[in-house]
This record gives structure tokens, C-alpha cells and sequence, in this order.
């Protein structure tokens, strides 16, 4: 069997004399070097309210709503402004050199090969995007005023106003949303992974004058020029572009096929240094942003988001920032997220903000399983380790930085896989995991396993994590707690939305438990809206005034409601919509169910658009249930994980399931089952019965109610294309069984694998 850790101590540990001498031999260590004092300051904060109640019933964090850092800092560009010039001096922004794909002898795919890194410092940057905004005004783009930059007003403009970016995460991507907002003009965000049609339509919808890409996708865009005629001026990035594949001439000029002028970032910055314009300064209320959303639930919306805005939601990140004790001007932040996403845009912003480095990298080469790294002598290093390590995060060595859920989940069955071929390295583990979790709840530290195992995991972090943050959608709390036990770092939920602009609620540092997304942030105010015709799994409404959730003291359950100034202005061009989810008191409906801890922190605990009603007149969250499902050996969380469907003609629920082929084969070799053709071990009953019930054990330990027992499974091999939807494809972004933000997209999986779903169905109908 595949090695999964445990943070309870087995029988077999409990009563061998060995672990229970290590665990002594750990707390003596512990106590003559002063431990019990941290553990003491550890108590003094638990247990304290975390935020305060209000007269209408919301809870906010203190009793006055902070809603700038700074009260003379009130718009993007005066913020950015004042961080280049304190922090002129200090690095500001990071970038690999890559040097092209290479393959491994033996591997499946080509990882990506790196150089050395170069940094801009902060002053640089500031220059950069002075220069950025002047040449964008020398290729025609003009200033919103007063007059016509409100949210309600741009949404009638038809003026060169604003600028697309459909990059990937990189320095020229920030550089150029920078440069933009400080002349005045309006940037929209388009996925990088997003089809063509998806360009299109924002282009159309904003009336996009200049478009920001990547070099490989120069002639992409020029063919759809007929189909935009607001589209202008072409400015492309060479982030990840190949030596051999860059452009020969960076100038640009008029195409005389399609009359796009067509130039470099490096091209641009020097127009503007050429041709320098002053900065026009917006006002607080002016747009700043129409953020895409990734289109899980059909077309992308745009989110309309004003400068008030940002500026509300970094006061909030920044005061969390401070409260773990990150240090002014002295941490380093890993970007690598897609910046077409709200959290990691603000992440980013909030710590550009704070004089933070910012270290660019990717999800595909954040480790040394996707890159290599060519060292000065010519070697070429594929293993972590220093000098010169392969992925990004060994080279930044960050002290903070954010990750959706399953980033996580593959980081921990990562280490799980490596320690599980060693009977000895599993024995140790489990010794030390037990000892380490019990310590982390009660305030307490492993000295001794720090030395001999968590210290090295560290490492493979860079050594200096701060804070880690999980975002993006519920992260299991076996999850949780493995990565804040074995990496010794605390790594806290976060609850936010594009349309509050990725402020709502971060759990504290020192906060221990798992599922708990924290008090609200300093900027705004949350309020739990009873939903009596929405149950929970015991047919219970979720009110308001409820003093219990399943048997825990509570303060309240409902829908999460949200006010405040970093909540958006709307939907971009859909006042229907935008009627329909923020109301006339301020209030924006997420459509999440959320309950109060006793301490006045916030768990999500359900979906309402993702809550399915089965046969039964029982209500399943689906999202719940694949959190708990994806902790599974078996789920492959890298190709997609789980995917549970449920309709109201089913008695229960089924599920899809990338397989982990590793330990399928394991399974497979241990039962005398062939493993030798993974399509075929995929559909032999024995391996689904096995995958099927280790789902529902995880479900068990995960508290799932009854009715969220999955009956069946079809187990996915993963062989099939990246690119392409065919039945055994990995879930991706490229083919569109994940979204941009890698969510599931649910109702593309279930519309293309609806063949292999209706069997299932019929097993699950009674």
C-alpha cells in the first residue's frame, strides 16, 4: 500500500518503546530550551474574539473600518508611487532566464530549462512604468476624466481607454497594468489559457485600443483584427520565449496586412522614455480594472473593480502581512499564479506595495520536477538542491506566498510518495508527524524532529517560509494540516471573491485549526443571511440565529454576505446580474453558507449554487465531498483529482477519478491484480472497488454526512492528450476540463463525459 500520513499515533507506535523515547527524549529537548514560553504567549492570544458584532447583525474586525493604509494614498498609482520611492534600492522584481524545453532521457514531456535571475529594483520599476504610461499615450490612448471614468459612465465610452492583458504571470505584466493605471486608463484581464473567442469578446465588450501578449501569440492576434476594430497597437512580452524563437527586431512598426502597430514592452518603455508624458492621477472611484472571470459557469464575466477598491483590499492584506509578522521591505513573494486572478493580482499588489521581492515563476516550474537549471560551468542541474537549483521556489527561496487547494494536495502526496519506499523513512515519519501535529495545536515545538526531518522538508521551501496562504476554493483539512506540520510554516485559509476584490477573511498565523477561513479583514463588514429554503445534511435550515452546527457552538449560519468599499461595482455591461447580486444596502450575495466559530472567525461550509438535491430530498455539497475525496492516495490531484456528480433522479452520488498511477499499481502488485496496462487496471472492479472505498474513508474522516457516500466510480488513467478532451485526458485549462484558474469546469467534463457518467447513474439509482 501507498504510505499516507497519519497524525494520530497507530497501536503499533503506542506501544513500541523506541517512538515513546524519541517523543520524551523531543519534549525534554523542548522544555530546557525554553519552548514552554513561546507555548505560554501562544495561549494568551486563543480564544480571544476575533472580530465584533454589529448592530445589524454583520461582524466586522474592529470597530472602524480601515479602508487605506495610508489616508494620503488613496488610488493605485499614489500607493505604487510611494512604495518605488522608499524602497528605490530594493530588489523589486525577479526573472529566470530561460534558455528553452528539455527533455529528459526517458521523460514524457520536456521541462523548462533556466539561467541565471535578474533583478529591477523598485526605482527601476517605477521608472518602467512612467514609461510604460508615456508610450502608451504616444500610440494614442487617452486618459479617462472626470467625467467618464465612473463604472456606470465607462460603460458607455467607446474611446481608446483600455488596455488587454493575455499574458502569463510575469514582470511585464505588472509593469504594464502599473503603467497604465498611472495615466488614467483602464486595464482588462484575459486568462492566457483562454481560447481566442474569449479575446475577442473582451476586445469587443471594453473596446480594447492596445492588447498586451506573449510573442508566440503576435499572429494569433493579428487574425482577428477584421473582428476588432478598436484593436490598434499589439505589444508583445517574450516571458518564456526561447532564444531561438525571439524576434530578430524589437522596434515594431505598422503591419501593413492588418494595420496593428506592432512593437515590444522593451520597445514601448523606450517610446516613453523618448517621449515622456505626465502622469494623470484618477480619482478613488475611477475603474481601474474589469477582471474576467475564468468561466466555470459559461461565458466569463467582467468584474468591475475601481481604484477605492484595491486600495480598500491591500489596507486589509497589509494589516494580515503585520499581524505574522512580516517585515517592511524585507520578505520575498512568490508570483506565480495566474495574475488574471484576483488573488494572485492583489497578492502581488499588497506586497509591492509592503517594498516586498517578487520572485516570477510558473505553476509548471515552481519545482524541480518541471525545470532544470544550466549553471555557469555548463552543468545542467535536474535535482533540487543548492547552488543553482532547478525551480523557482529553491531559487527565490520566498518567505511568503499563495497556492489554490490543489497545490497543496500535490505537494503533500508528493512527499508521502517519496517517503513511502523506505519501511524505515515511513517508521520515523509517522513518530515524528504524530509527535509534531499534537505540538502545533497545543502551541508547542519539535526540536529534536525539527533536526532530523521537518527541517529538511523546510528546505525544499527555501528554507524561509513566513506564511503560507490557501485560496481559491475549500482546502481539506488533512491537507492543512499535513503541509503546517511536516513544512513548519503556518498556512492559513483565505476567503475572498473577484467581486470583493480579494477581501473577505484570513485566518490568523497562530490559529491552528483546520477549515477556519479567519476573522473578516479590516475593510469590511460580513453578515450571515438565514437561507431557510436551503437545508444542511441534517435537513436543518441555516439561520442566523442558530447556536449550533453539528453539535459545535456556533454564532450564526447563513449566506455569506459582504459590504464594504473593496466590493466591485458590478458586472461589466450586465445590470441584470449585477441587480441581482449586490443589493441596494451595499451588501454583495456570494452564494456561499458560512457559520460563525464561537471566537468570531468564518467556515465555509457550503456551495448553494453547488449544493444538489438528491432523490431523497437530501441536499450533497459537491465541493465539500471532492475536498475530501481528493486526500485520497488514489486521486491524482495534478491531472484534476475528483470530480462528484449527483442529480435529483439519484439516490447517490458517483464520482470521476484521475488516478494516481503510482499507487494504483501499488494496490495492484500488492493483490496480485496485472498492472502492466494501466487503461486496463483502470477498469478492473477490483481496483475500482479499492479507489471506491478509500473515497469513502477519506469521506469518513472528513465527517461527510450518509448521504455523501459516493456508490460508484469510473478511474480516469490520465494517458490521453493534454490538449485535447478525450476520455482518459488529463484534467487541463488547455482542454477546457479545467478553467484558467484550475477549478474544475464542471459542466464541460460532464457534457463531453456524459457516456461514461450514465452508467454510473444507474448504479446510483436504486
Amino acid at each position: 500500500m501507498s504510505f499516507k500520513a497519519s497524525q494520530n499515533a497507530s497501536v503499533a507506535l503506542l506501544l513500541n518503546p523506541l517512538a515513546w523515547f524519541l517523543w520524551i527524549l523531543d519534549f525534554a529537548i523542548w522544555l530546557i530550551t525554553f519552548g514552554w514560553v513561546k507555548m505560554f504567549n501562544f495561549f494568551m492570544v486563543q480564544g480571544n474574539m476575533q472580530s465584533n458584532s454589529m448592530p445589524d447583525g454583520s461582524r466586522r474586525k474592529s470597530k472602524s473600518l480601515i479602508n487605506a493604509t495610508d489616508p494620503d494614498h488613496t488610488t493605485v498609482p499614489s500607493v505604487m508611487r510611494s512604495s518605488f520611492s522608499t524602497h528605490a534600492t530594493k530588489n523589486c522584481m525577479g526573472t529566470r532566464k530561460f534558455l528553452g524545453m528539455h527533455k529528459l532521457d526517458g521523460a514524457r514531456f520536456p521541462i523548462k530549462k533556466f539561467g541565471e535571475t535578474s533583478w529591477q529594483t523598485y526605482g527601476e520599476i517605477g521608472e518602467n512604468t512612467k514609461a510604460v504610461g508615456s508610450g502608451l499615450r504616444s500610440l494614442g490612448m487617452l486618459p479617462l476624466t472626470s467625467e467618464n471614468s465612473s463604472p456606470e459612465a465607462f460603460q458607455k465610452v467607446t474611446g481608446p481607454h483600455t488596455v488587454l492583458i493575455y499574458e502569463d504571470t510575469s514582470a511585464d505584466w505588472m509593469t504594464m497594468m502599473l503603467g497604465a493605471l498611472s495615466q488614467s486608463l483602464v486595464v482588462a484581464t484575459s486568462y492566457s489559457t483562454l481560447g481566442i473567442d474569449s479575446v475577442v469578446d473582451a476586445i469587443k465588450e471594453c473596446n480594447v485600443n492596445t492588447i498586451l501578449c506573449n510573442y508566440k501569440d503576435v499572429e494569433k492576434v493579428k487574425k482577428i483584427t477584421k473582428d476588432c476594430p478598436s484593436l490598434k497597437n499589439v505589444i508583445y512580452s517574450t516571458n518564456l520565449v526561447a532564444p531561438e524563437d525571439m524576434p530578430s527586431d524589437e522596434a515594431g512598426g505598422a503591419c501593413p496586412i492588418t494595420n496593428l502597430h506592432v512593437m515590444s514592452m522593451k520597445a514601448l518603455i523606450e517610446l516613453g522614455k523618448e517621449f515622456p508624458s505626465d502622469g494623470v492621477d484618477p480619482t478613488p472611484e475611477a475603474m481601474a480594472v474589469v477582471m474576467y472571470t475564468s468561466g466555470s459557469t459559461g461565458k466569463p464575466k467582467g468584474v468591475m473593480i475601481t481604484h477605492q477598491n484595491i486600495v480598500a483590499s491591500l489596507a486589509g492584506l497589509t494589516s494580515t502581512m503585520i499581524e505574522a509578522g512580516c517585515i517592511k521591505g524585507q520578505e520575498t513573494y512568490l508570483a506565480y499564479l495566474p495574475a488574471a486572478h484576483i488573488l494572485e493580482l492583489c497578492a502581488e499588489l499588497a506586497n509591492l506595495s509592503y517594498g516586498t521581492a517578487l520572485g516570477f515563476s510558473d505553476p509548471k516550474s515552481i519545482s524541480s520536477n518541471g525545470a532544470c537549471r544550466l549553471t555557469p560551468s555548463g552543468e545542467l542541474h535536474t535535482k533540487p538542491g543548492y547552488p543553482y537549483p532547478p525551480g523557482g521556489i529553491q531559487e527565490f527561496k520566498p518567505t511568503f506566498f499563495a497556492a489554490v487547494p490543489k497545490i497543496w494536495d500535490i505537494l503533500k502526496k508528493g512527499v508521502e510518495a517519496n517517503i513511502g519506499g523506505s519501511a524505515v523513512k515511513s517508521w520515523l515519519f509517522n513518530v515524528a508527524f504524530a509527535a509534531r501535529s499534537h505540538a502545533v495545536v497545543q502551541g508547542r515545538d519539535t526540536p529534536l524532529f525539527n533536526a532530523i526531518l521537518f527541517s529538511k522538508l523546510r528546505a525544499m521551501l527555501g528554507g524561509r517560509m513566513r506564511l503560507a496562504v490557501t485560496g481559491g476554493g475549500p482546502c481539506n483539512s488533512e491537507v492543512q494540516s499535513f503541509i503546517r506540520t511536516a513544512f513548519m510554516m503556518p498556512l492559513v485559509q483565505g476567503y475572498a471573491l473577484t467581486e470583493t476584490t480579494c477581501a473577505g477573511t484570513i485566518q490568523k498565523s497562530s490559529d491552528p485549526r483546520d477549515g477556519v477561513v479567519g476573522p473578516p479583514l479590516s475593510c469590511l463588514d460580513i453578515l450571515l443571511r438565514s437561507t431557510p429554503e436551503v437545508t444542511d445534511r441534517s435537513s436543518k435550515p441555516y439561520l442566523d440565529s442558530d447556536t449550533s452546527h453539528y453539535d459545535e457552538p456556533c454564532l450564526g449560519r447563513g449566506e455569506v454576505l459582504i459590504r464594504g468599499q473593496n466590493v466591485s461595482a458590478g458586472y461589466f455591461k450586465l445590470p441584470e446580474k449585477t441587480a441581482a447580486e449586490f443589493d441596494k444596502d451595499g451588501w454583495f450575495h456570494t452564494g456561499d453558507v458560512g457559520v460563525w466559530t464561537k471566537d468570531g472567525c468564518l467556515k465555509i461550509v457550503d456551495r448553494l449554487k453547488n449544493l444538489i438535491k438528491l432523490l431523497g430530498g437530501e441536499y450533497i455539497a459537491v465541493e465539500a465531498m471532492e475536498a475530501a475525496f481528493n486526500s485520497s492516495v488514489y486521486a491524482n490531484g495534478l491531472n484534476g483529482g475528483v470530480l462528484v456528480y449527483g442529480d435529483g433522479e439519484m439516490d447517490r452520488a458517483v464520482a470521476l477519478v484521475q488516478v494516481n498511477a503510482a499507487a494504483l499499481k501499488n494496490w495492484a502488485k500488492a493483490n496480485d491484480v496485472d498492472a502492466t496496462d494501466l487503461e486496463k487496471l483502470c477498469k478492473d472492479p477490483k481496483a475500482t472497488k479499492a479507489v471506491l472505498d478509500d473515497l469513502n474513508a477519506n469521506g469518513k474522516v472528513a465527517k461527510l454526512g450518509a448521504n455523501e457516500k459516493i456508490v460508484a466510480v469510473h478511474l480516469v488513467s490520465g494517458l490521453g492528450s493534454p490538449e485535447k478532451p478525450e476520455d482518459n485526458s488529463p484534467w487541463t485549462p488547455e482542454n477546457a476540463f479545467l478553467t484558467a484558474s484550475n477549478k474544475l469546469n464542471r459542466k464541460v467534463v460532464e457534457r463531453s463525459l456524459d457516456h461514461i457518467l450514465q452508467p454510473l447513474r444507474i448504479k446510483a439509482i436504486r
